[in-house]
């Protein structure tokens, strides 16, 4: 079986070692240092359930680090990758 976790896929038919195991759960720690993927533009924040507007603006571009079917993951006004979903984004 083959799972797909945000852009690397990981075969769990075989065994793995420790070492690889525990690069493969952390691949999120090096999303800041990453290659920018693309850039979004923040079209608004107002959001049904979540506080958006305290870690985004409207308006501002930011640099996609990652990306998976539902949620673009960037460096938010915090200074730290957060995962949004793509419907507070459009191409920038």
């Amino acid at each position: 079986m083959i799972w797909l976790h945000s852009t690397t896929a990981i075969d769990y038919t075989r065994t793995w070692t420790k070492t690889e195991r525990t690069v493969a759960a952390l691949i999120h720690l090096s999303w800041k240092n990453r290659e920018t993927n693309k850039k979004v533009k923040c079209v608004h924040t107002d959001a049904k359930k979540y506080l958006v507007h305290n870690a985004l603006t409207t308006g501002k571009i930011y640099d996609v680090k990652n990306e998976t079917e539902e949620f673009y993951y960037i460096i938010d006004n915090t200074g730290k990758v957060g995962g949004f979903y793509k419907e507070y984004f459009q191409d920038a």
